[in-house]
């Protein structure tokens, strides 16, 4: 088809070049519009058209076709024919027949098919033609049009070799109606089927499209040049007919070679795998969930005791390497553990106890009583229990104690306000996972504030629990993060990354913490854990 198309473009072009040097001939404008009033003064236009001719006559002359120049019909003009036994008389409508569009004269050349356009005098079977009008540059005003009028065969020689069984190749105008075609009883007709198939196929298909169940294939082009499509229709039973008929044979003889192929394979396969069959049953005895040692015999071939004695050294290495990762990590995450409960700072046990001075010396004792049974309520949470594992009810009130102790040293001008999902109290996390990020808080996120606020979210979203601090403080930078961070280990021993690290330890890389913070609007912790139920946890 690619070859096919640039045949025909290569075509257009002769057609394109004669209509130009008619365009630029003087002689052809003045043979045509230029009154002559006396026999000397025509016959002198006809000598002069006469050597234009002959000194043009390789440009004026496309392929097997004819031309004809004319002026407008109806204003006294005349016409050349270069096939003047045929086309003596020229159509009078052929300007508003096939040059206007909407009342106006279209400067480019359009091609056509008509089976009357001469039917005044010799009527021409399969042809086609392309049309111009003629304008005059100084003016930029019609005076006359060239047609090239070709023989169909020109185009039909195009694709002409590429035709068989089965398969028809078409050029058909943008109005439906075929300029050429393999089926020569469509040829000047219109089709509105195949133009519907070929502008669906070069527009939607981009250029090929298969229908399965009419086992048609459709190949488009669109040719501006010519304003058409050119379209293959393939009917894949017919064209291929030979091809399916060789592949039914090939498939016979490879479905042959196939069967006796793989009795050949199975009957050497079972010599060589037999040995192993008592190897692989034994093996399975052992699974993943129950990976124990299980001695095989070495009973069989020098292979097979090959891979047995590999075997029994790979599950003895296994289970002595199991036993060690299981206890180390049992070790590692108690050690976690006593680390994190030795992590409260001295600092806030000094702080908190001088402000119970402080509050007995004046006299306030609802105050000191409150802050004593919250300061034993944290110690109780953080330091009294071996579980690394809390349910959401009771990590927000060991945080409630501790924001309590908070206000009642530095006042309750930093409100906290809880939003906590109900179905979400009794989900389990991962203990003091909250208050490092509300102390953070408490000490950076208000310098200089009178007040601030900041609010705790926990909600269910799918298979995640989200945990969400959010302040209207200052907010930080990217360094002034890093500087935070490192105060805030400083302060409480449990800083952010310690947090993140030790929810990855525990759940996974899908988990941890995420901060966005902006200088002027506060920071937002969010941490992503899983849905613990309290039953999952027994079960582990």
């Amino acid at each position: 088809m690619n070859l096919i198309k640039d045949d025909l473009l290569s075509y257009n072009e002769q057609v394109v070049n004669t209509m130009l040097q008619v365009n630029r001939s003087k002689e052809f404008k003045n043979y045509i519009t230029k009154p002559a009033n006396t026999p000397l003064e025509q016959i002198n236009l006809v000598i002069a058209l006469g050597r234009y001719m002959d000194l043009y006559k390789d440009y004026l002359s496309p392929e097997n076709s004819h031309i004809i120049v004319s002026g407008i019909p109806g204003e006294g003009g005349r016409h050349y024919s270069s096939n003047s036994l045929k086309w003596d008389k020229i159509p009078q409508d052929f300007v508003s027949k096939f040059m206007n569009l909407s009342g106006q004269v279209q400067n480019r050349i359009h091609y056509y098919s008509s089976l009357d356009l001469f039917s005044e005098s010799v009527p021409y079977d399969n042809y086609l033609f392309a049309v111009k009008p003629l304008m005059d540059a100084s003016t930029d005003r019609m005076y006359g049009y060239v047609a090239v009028v070709m023989d169909e065969q020109n185009i039909y020689r195009k694709y002409k070799p590429y035709i068989s069984d089965g398969i028809h190749i078409s050029l058909i105008s943008s109005d439906g109606t075929v300029l050429s075609s393999s089926n020569k009883k469509l040829i000047s007709k219109k089709d509105m089927s195949l133009l519907s198939i070929a502008t669906n196929t070069s527009v939607q298909h981009k250029g090929v499209w298969s229908d399965a169940d009419d086992k048609q294939t459709y190949i488009s082009y669109f040719l501006p040049e010519y304003n058409a499509y050119l379209v293959e229709e393939i009917d894949q039973l017919t064209a291929f007919a030979s091809l399916y008929k060789i592949s039914y044979e090939i498939l016979k003889v490879v479905i042959f070679i196939l069967l006796v192929s793989m009795l050949f394979v199975y009957s050497i396969s079972r010599r060589i795998t037999r040995p192993l069959n008592k190897l692989v049953k034994t093996m399975q005895a052992s699974t993943g969930y129950n990976l124990k040692y299980h001695p095989l015999q070495e009973d069989g071939s020098y292979e097979t005791n090959v891979l047995t004695k590999a075997y029994n050294r790979f599950i003895t290495e296994i289970n002595q390497y199991t036993d060690k990762l299981i206890y180390e990590q049992q070790e590692r995450r108690k050690a976690d553990l006593n680390a994190l409960q030795m992590q409260i700072n001295p600092h806030f046990l000094y702080n908190t106890l001088s402000s119970i001075k402080y509050l007995a010396k004046m006299n306030r004792t609802d105050q000191v009583d409150e802050t004593i049974n919250s300061l034993i309520s944290m110690l109780q949470s953080t330091l009294g229990s071996t579980e690394d594992r809390v349910t959401v009810e009771q990590e927000i009130e060991t945080l409630k104690h501790y924001v309590y102790i908070k206000q009642i040293r530095y006042g309750d001008q930093i409100g906290v306000h809880y939003e906590v999902e109900e179905n979400c109290l009794q989900l389990l996390v991962p203990k003091l996972i909250i208050q490092p990020f509300v102390e953070n808080a408490f000490f950076h996120a208000f310098p200089g504030y009178p007040s601030g606020n900041i609010h705790i979210f926990i909600r269910r979203q799918v298979e995640f629990l989200i945990i969400e601090v959010i302040d209207d403080g200052v907010g930080m930078s990217a360094i002034e993060d890093q500087v935070n961070e490192r105060k805030q280990q400083h302060l409480s021993g449990i800083g952010i990354n310690n947090v993140h690290s030790r929810i990855q330890l525990l759940f996974g890389s899908p988990y941890g913490v995420r901060i966005e913070s902006e200088p002027g609007y506060g920071t937002a912790i969010r941490i992503t854990l899983p849905i613990l139920e309290k039953q999952e946890l027994t079960q582990t």
